[in-house]
């Protein structure tokens, strides 16, 4: 009887400890980019056609889809005066393939993604109507950079993030 009642003991441990922990659950363990999840922070450099770079500072977010293995990405920097960036990208996870939709909340445009995972993150390219670009984000432990190259260099060149989560 003793033994019986310290293994329903553990068991309900054990329930308990996996409620306890969400961090457990947020992506199922067969997702790559599931080391992505959570908010990391840092400072971007935006290097313009002409003038002075600007920097600012960044905010990306990744949180995983619930409903199949990827990510939804978002990203707000700010100068402080008057640069803003605020964007949201959904990545769907089939294979090495990435698929999904971007969105840029202040200018109102959007369009497709579409990409592959890397070693240390993935590549996507983002096509729309008024803006394409291609982003590459990698990292490993507690360190990401953000590169994003548009195609149409008409505002800016580059934006490159440094963030860091811990």
């Amino acid at each position: 009887m003793r033994q019986s009642f310290r293994a329903a003991i553990y068991v309900a441990v054990a329930a308990l400890s996996s409620l306890a922990a969400p961090e457990n659950r947020a992506a199922p363990p067969s997702d790559p980019l599931a080391g992505l999840a959570g908010r990391w922070v840092g400072m971007a450099t935006m290097t313009s056609n002409s003038g002075p770079q600007s920097n600012f500072k960044c905010i990306v977010t990744y949180i995983p889809r619930r409903d199949a293995p990827g990510m939804r990405q978002t990203l707000r920097c700010d100068d402080g005066a008057s640069f803003k960036l605020h964007a949201a990208t959904d990545l769907e996870l089939q294979g090495e393939r990435l698929t999904g939709a971007w969105q840029d909340k202040i200018n109102d445009i959007g369009g497709t993604v579409e990409g592959q995972l890397t070693p240390a993150g993935f590549d996507i390219q983002l096509s729309g109507q008024f803006f394409a670009a291609h982003m590459a984000v990698a990292g490993e432990g507690c360190a990401q950079s953000v590169k994003v190259l548009p195609k149409n260099s008409d505002v800016f060149r580059e934006l490159a993030a440094t963030l860091k989560k811990c």
